[in-house]
């Protein structure tokens, strides 16, 4: 068996074998998807698996934390530039994995591919335990660079129309970005589905342009 399969049928036991034969391995890259195309870092694998369902949920912990231990890099991209495992958990559905990495030191800040944090990808899913996490110390009003769009906006648009993966606390998101500074704006307010929950406009009301 191989680090690949490993993670996709959560076999962490194995998993810490193969990494204690080779530790160099929590660091190469797995080839996967159509005609293996995808080549993602073993750490970003795990949320992968998840979000495609073929790894259980509840089993990503154990091999997150053997990868961790044989020194897998926290904040790798690929050719510098790209997505970190962080930015993979956030945007994968995978939030157990990104407060883990978060733990064991991972940076919040490092930009994907659009410019965008692992904080954009946490309020897009609805990921409040991750958002409140990385929104201290971190900039509200930082906009991607394709979108232009804080991650209020990306809070916004995940309650508006769920995302694959959607975790579904867009609202408790809104109101952690807004207490920390957020600028709300007025198209936001005017949205008439916005305006019919009450709860989502008394959050974006708190703090207004």
């Amino acid at each position: 068996m191989d680090v690949k399969t490993a993670i996709e049928i959560g076999d962490a036991t194995t998993l810490h074998r193969l990494l204690a034969e080779a530790p160099a391995r929590a660091n190469e890259l797995i080839r996967w998807g159509k005609d293996c195309r995808s080549a993602t870092h073993p750490l970003h694998y795990v949320s992968d698996m998840l979000f495609e369902n073929t790894l259980q949920r509840g089993k990503e912990l154990p091999l997150v934390e053997a990868l961790i231990q044989a020194g897998a890099d926290l904040d790798f991209q690929r050719d510098g530039k790209g997505e970190t495992p962080l930015i993979g958990a956030a945007s994968l559905g995978a939030e157990e994995v990104g407060l883990r990495l978060l733990d064991a030191g991972a940076r919040p800040e490092p930009r994907g591919l659009f410019g965008e944090t692992a904080l954009h990808w946490a309020a897009l899913l609805g990921e409040d335990r991750l958002a409140a996490r990385l929104v201290p110390g971190a900039d509200p009003n930082l906009r991607d660079e394709k979108y232009k769009s804080p991650p209020l906006g990306w809070a916004i648009h995940g309650w508006c129309d769920p995302p694959a993966g959607n975790r579904g606390r867009q609202h408790e998101v809104v109101v952690l970005l807004v207490a920390a500074g957020a600028t709300v704006e007025p198209e936001w307010l005017e949205s008439e589905k916005v305006r019919g929950n009450p709860a989502m406009l008394a959050a974006l009301q708190r703090r207004t342009v």
